[in-house]
């Protein structure tokens, strides 16, 4: 009986022993999974950190110099070739001074010798005049605040039948104070030359006179409502006869009505494709980023669009057949994050990407060098992305697609984050080689919105909803004027004393491009 005792008592503890060996093994695994994740975290802040310091510390720029990817890669000769042929040609800067432009207004100043010094020191006798030394210096005439003082003879009947008395010249409004150049100086100062309202309270302060911020608003309420709504409305029109478009938005607060604090506010940027006869801008203002504003703005337009990876406008694309091309220096730009996080991997997606940037610059520089039009470039560049681009796309994706399955990869990690983008967008991004009419990056239009961003600095916010979309119809005219090499200035006060003679069919002669071409035209004749 001790005997079998002794087994069961043996057989409890062995039993007791592997159920604390169990326990344990579970609390290893645990602390080997916390391990695992910690590493991964670390690996994780090890990246942002080196990410942040270059973008606090480093230079800016979206393509990276091949030879540095040669440090990456086994492949320094082909990244040398690389590195020449996207290198852009500086031009040889001439010397001397530029000479000032021909249009500029020129006063004469005629300085010439006393009668006493013009004898010759050496013989005595009188010199003759061989010509004339001409130096031009450049002045500022600085702007001053006037006053336009109408006065209107009046004339009445001695039998005191009638009295009449000269028009007045129309105003902007009636019995208004101010005339049509003072509201485009203060649209101009805002939209395009980024102060706001109580900068250029100083500068009228400078001039002489106290213009109040409020009035100001008003100033450019009234410049709305006259020039840029109708205005707008056909600019919009005539953009939406494109067959294809690009977009893209950009954050700013908005203070909100009524209360404490401020919300977030989008600001949409559509313009055709650069290279188009005339180019065309309209900013849209949203208080949301949701698929409404596109929806609202496109209507049933349907043609290619070329957008970054941004989801928004995905609904209208499928209601409206539109056809969706993506952004490479969207993917460039996660490559370049994840290569200067320390990533080696990310150097040959980034080399693949600079190569279709590299045949793209090409074709773009012959098609400048033979003057070709929108058309002419289009086929050109299905020729070059059909026998070049295409197997470039090829290694790129094949390349991404196996970091994609390589678990080496960290997710969350910008490498990982730039895989995935590629992989997101491949038709969008793929469908440039079947359209050559539109370029394979929408920087055009990010140039576009930088305008925007840099009034952004010094104004900060719209101080309300309605003040957003005001901006946004006054920055489409600010943005057009500029593509257009119109002096946004003269524009203004121009179209404020023609809309109203202008019939609503006609309205298309004071759209930025379309007034641009009626002074042409005025100038031929």
């Amino acid at each position: 009986m001790t005997q079998v005792s002794d087994l069961h008592e043996a057989n409890r503890q062995l039993r007791e022993l592997h159920a604390q060996l169990a326990a344990k093994q579970v609390e290893i695994d645990a602390k080997t999974a916390e391990v695992e994740a910690k590493a991964v975290r670390i690996a994780e802040l090890t990246e942002q950190i080196a990410f942040l310091r270059r973008q606090i510390f480093g230079r800016r720029r979206e393509t990276i110099d091949p030879n540095q990817l040669a440090l990456f890669e086994s492949m320094e000769q082909e990244l040398l070739e690389l590195t020449e042929s996207t290198k852009p040609k500086r031009k040889k800067q001439g010397h001397g001074r530029a000479l000032f432009p021909a249009d500029l207004p020129r006063e004469t100043i005629t300085l010439d010798l006393p009668e006493a010094d013009r004898i010759c020191p050496d013989c005595g006798d009188a010199l003759n005049h061989i010509g004339i030394d001409a130096t031009e210096r450049g002045h500022i005439i600085p702007a001053q605040m006037s006053v336009k003082r109408y006065e209107r003879y009046k004339y009445a009947c001695s039998k005191g039948h009638t009295v009449k008395v000269a028009p007045l010249p129309d105003g902007v409004i009636d019995r208004g104070k101010y005339e049509a150049s003072v509201y485009a100086f203060v649209a101009t100062s805002k939209y395009s030359d980024h102060l706001p309202l109580n900068r250029i309270q100083q500068i009228f302060k400078r001039y002489g006179t106290h213009l109040p911020r409020q009035t100001m608003w008003d100033l450019l309420v009234r410049l709305d409502e006259l020039v840029a709504q109708p205005v707008l409305a056909q600019m919009r029109s005539e953009l939406l006869e494109e067959e294809a478009l690009q977009t893209d938005e950009t954050p700013i607060r908005v203070q909100r009505e009524g209360e404490r604090g401020t919300s977030q506010g989008w600001l949409w940027s559509w313009r055709n494709v650069r290279g188009s006869p005339v180019e065309k801008v309209v900013a849209d203002f949203r208080m949301d980023r949701s698929a409404d504003g596109p929806s609202q703005f496109l209507g049933d337009w349907s043609g290619l669009l070329l957008t970054d990876g941004f989801d928004g406008v995905n609904p209208t694309a499928v209601r409206n057949g539109i056809t969706r091309a993506g952004c490479f220096a969207h993917a460039r730009r996660k490559y370049r994050d994840a290569l200067e996080s320390g990533d080696k991997r990310a150097a040959s997606g980034m080399r693949l990407i600079q190569e279709l940037f590299r045949i793209e610059g090409e074709v773009t520089a012959r098609a400048n060098d033979g003057g070709l039009d929108l058309a002419a470039t289009a086929a050109m560049r299905i020729v070059e992305r059909t026998q070049q681009s295409r197997l470039v796309l090829e290694q790129l994706f094949e390349d991404a697609f196996a970091l994609d399955a390589d678990a080496s990869v960290t997710r969350g990690s910008r490498l990982q984050k730039a895989v995935t983008y590629l992989i997101n967008q491949r038709a969008a991004l793929l469908a440039h080689l079947q359209h050559g009419e539109i370029p394979i990056h929408n920087n055009d239009t990010e140039r576009d919105l930088r305008h925007v961003a840099v009034g952004r600095k010094n104004w900060m916010i719209f101080g309300s909803q309605r003040g957003g979309e005001v901006a946004g119809r006054l920055y489409s005219l600010a943005l057009s004027c500029k593509l257009n090499g119109v002096d946004v200035q003269a524009y203004h006060e121009d179209t404020l004393g023609l809309v109203g003679s202008t019939p609503a069919s006609q309205i298309a002669k004071l759209t930025p491009w379309g007034w641009a071409a009626e002074r042409r035209a005025a100038l031929a004749d």
